[in-house]
């Protein structure tokens, strides 16, 4: 491995490093068995990947719209989500370096409205702090911003690119358009990172996506259960443990554990907080920090039992039978089920068909549209939607903010917008329909 290569990955080894900080600190609650198994399968997943470097074995780049099940059957490639790295810094608690990232992408061109995820990532890349590529994969799903940072993957990436593309339409022409590319995407994995993928291999990656969807949809079930009983700030985590983990037994075992915890606690009918409200988050988590969701539950009674980030759509298993009905269950997941890249394709009435399903299914008493300034596919719809709400008779609380970058909106500011919507709007009626319903 090249000198400038073991530079690159001392931030990793930094990050490794932190993770065990974290894990004393859940630790000490035995009983919250998913984010215990997710910290550790991500101590796993960067202990493996520090290995790798070392190793000098290949490593797959892709966006955040693709899934990791074909990286895996390949037997020794290793997935890089371009992502990761500013996300993680995110999510435990490393802002500023997350913040870093964000300025260097505006430092080298990149306009100061586009998605800050893509901001992280664009970062991260012009840094240097990933490990070389064999060959890089880009999606322009779950949304229209991600084609930017696919295209400074494929410019800066130094190594074969792959594009796939998704089109916007729900119909079954896109998904055997999709599938066609995926078939063709298996040779170039294969001459770029040397290895072979055979069915056997594949068919165990695709056995492995299906158990874990599996539990996801039981997991996503309990959350309906009233009240809530396992945190809120947890669910957003489905769509990262599809860019990460699927395909994996890790991610088997992290969303066995998250099915496992809601199961135990709601058969115990545990109660940490008293649910007042229940919200559907219908755009953007505060990735920023996410403890304002224990924040919103302990003083304000609200509980968000899903969000756009968690609901993962069942739209049946991937057919193992053969190699091309495994590629094809592969593209009607990427197409159909993966979280954002579902609502935010095509027109706006899949987006609000999901919403209203949630709601009734969640039992939730109102939808909180935390829009992301680079959202505008969402801030494009948002009048239809809100059209939407009010027809269905629903509160909903719409506001500005970044999902990344808490200089857009503050976290106070954040809590002011809800704390106001619970106590003003949606509590109050909820009582009226209380008092309503005994007289």
């Amino acid at each position: 491995m090249k000198s400038n290569d073991i530079i690159n990955m001392r931030e990793w080894r930094e990050m490794f490093e932190t993770l065990p900080v974290l894990q004393s600190f859940f630790g000490g609650d035995k009983d919250s068995h998913g984010i215990n198994s997710l910290l550790r399968g991500l101590a796993i997943h960067l202990e493996q990947m520090l290995a790798h470097a070392d190793a000098g074995k290949p490593f797959v780049w892709y966006n955040l719209g693709f899934n990791s099940e074909l990286i895996y059957a390949l037997g020794g490639a290793h997935p890089i989500t371009i992502e990761l790295i500013g996300a993680l810094h995110s999510c435990l608690f490393n802002s500023q370096n997350a913040l870093d990232f964000i300025d260097e992408a505006q430092a080298v061109g990149i306009p100061a409205d586009c998605c800050s995820a893509d901001k992280l990532a664009i970062g991260a890349i012009h840094r240097g702090l990933y490990p070389k590529p064999s060959c890089t994969v880009g999606i322009n799903t779950p949304c229209d911003a991600q084609v930017l940072s696919t295209q400074v993957m494929a410019e800066l990436g130094e190594a074969p690119f792959f594009p796939i593309d998704v089109p916007y339409y729900h119909n079954e022409e896109t998904i055997l358009h999709v599938a066609a590319q995926l078939k063709e995407l298996v040779p170039f994995l294969e001459e770029h990172t040397g290895l072979r993928m055979d069915v056997d291999r594949l068919r165990e990656a695709c056995e492995m996506s299906n158990r874990m969807a599996e539990n996801l949809w039981e997991w996503l079930d309990w959350r309906k259960q009233v009240p809530l009983t396992q945190t809120s700030k947890i669910v957003g985590f489905t769509l990262f443990l599809q860019m990460v983990f699927t395909g994996s037994q890790m991610g088997v075992d992290i969303t066995g554990d998250l099915l496992r915890e809601a199961r135990e606690r709601c058969e115990r009918g545990e109660k940490f907080f008293e649910e007042r409200v229940r919200a559907v988050w219908y755009q953007d988590a505060v990735w920023t920090d996410l403890q304002i969701y224990d924040r919103f539950e302990r003083e304000l009674g609200l509980t968000v039992p899903v969000d756009i980030f968690g609901y993962y759509a069942n739209q049946g298993l991937i057919d193992t039978s053969t190699a091309d009905t495994m590629i094809y269950g592969l593209a009607r997941k990427l197409v159909n089920c993966h979280p954002m890249a579902r609502q935010f394709r095509g027109d706006i009435d899949f987006y609000i068909d999901d919403a209203m399903y949630l709601l009734e299914a969640y039992k939730a008493d109102c939808f909180i549209f935390a829009g992301h300034i680079a959202c505008k596919h969402a801030w494009g719809g948002v009048g239809l939607f809100k059209e939407a709400c009010r027809r269905a008779d629903i509160p909903l609380l719409v506001f500005e903010f970044d999902m990344f970058d808490p200089r857009v909106t503050s976290y106070d500011d954040v809590y002011f917008e809800v704390e106001r919507f619970v106590n003003e709007v949606v509590w109050p009626r909820k009582q009226r329909g209380q008092a309503r319903m005994s007289a």
